[in-house]
């Protein structure tokens, strides 16, 4: 895993550090430079992604799994192969209806994340 002043260049799946997060089972912050940064989500069942928002573009992409995902105020159940993208500021949560891996793009980087 190489890490450089401005992000990830490389990133190895199992070199790669699990957070367990407050209200999901984990996060694994991938590759990232200051320009997007690539992070995996693991959520059980109940797990919840509370509402919020922040500055930052993002794409969602489940790869496995089903979440209840609201964005501005419409849900809708998102399943493996499902994507939604998050304008800057817009609010939005999820809550896992089974077992589900994710991937977040977030453009730029999420800096907050690495504290």
């Amino acid at each position: 895993m190489t890490e450089q002043k401005q992000g990830r260049t490389w990133a190895v799946h199992d070199e790669v550090p699990v957070k367990k997060m407050p209200t999901w089972e984990a996060r694994r912050i991938m590759a990232y430079g200051e320009e997007m940064m690539l992070v995996e989500n693991v959520f059980l069942p109940g797990d919840t992604a509370p509402e919020h928002s922040h500055p930052h573009a993002q794409i969602t992409y489940v790869i496995e799994g089903a979440l209840e995902f609201t964005l501005e105020g419409e849900t809708r159940i998102l399943r493996g192969g499902d994507s939604v993208f998050m304008a800057p500021y817009e609010v939005h949560k999820a809550v896992a209806v089974e077992k589900s891996l994710l991937i977040d793009m977030f453009a730029p980087m999420r800096e907050d994340f690495l504290d």
